[in-house]
């Protein structure tokens, strides 16, 4: 275990680097996934949607089809509910995969120097995005349904965030 310990930053000023590396890694892991099936990330973005039909017809200036609400929130009960679809598609998770693999890659280079106010605003700033980005799919866009699967983003994100805006004076000089 120590020839593995050796590779991970130390906890001996605190807990926040190694858990920035685990995060980070964790991260790194998700965007793999994303690249090879969507099974994941449908378990968190298990919001159904149907075609909306409410959009006015296409016109010279107006396309339905290249609006952001093609697609409405199914009804749990409606005639639609059986016809409703996620918005997973492989695109969706390959581009969800690299910003992943982006702020994992970030998290594991801050978790080594987090002396460094760049990196600690970097890394400070991946699990705020995130934060934003879960909340507006769960209130905004709909796309979450908040059970089981959606708890351990949600708590990185945020828990992350906090913990990193109460340490700032403890790791940056």
């Amino acid at each position: 275990m120590d020839a593995i310990r050796q590779y991970f930053p130390s906890a001996e000023n605190g807990y926040l680097p190694p858990f920035l590396c685990l995060i980070g890694f964790v991260a790194v892991g998700n965007a793999l996934q994303n690249l090879v099936t969507l099974h994941y990330t449908r378990r968190i973005y298990n919001g159904k949607f149907v075609p909306n039909h409410d959009l006015p017809p296409r016109t010279a200036r107006f396309n339905p089809e290249d609006s952001t609400a093609v697609l409405k929130p199914a009804s749990s009960t409606g005639k639609d509910a059986e016809k409703a679809k996620d918005q997973i598609t492989p695109l969706a998770a390959r581009l969800m995969g690299i910003y992943t693999s982006l702020a994992g890659i970030i998290r594991i280079y801050a978790s080594y120097r987090l002396s460094d106010p760049s990196l600690y605003q970097l890394a400070l700033w991946t699990h705020v995005v995130a934060g934003v980005h879960f909340t507006s799919e769960l209130l905004i866009y709909k796309t979450i349904r908040f059970s089981g699967p959606q708890i351990f983003p949600f708590l990185a994100a945020y828990g992350g965030a906090i913990w990193m805006v109460m340490q700032w004076g403890h790791y940056v000089q």
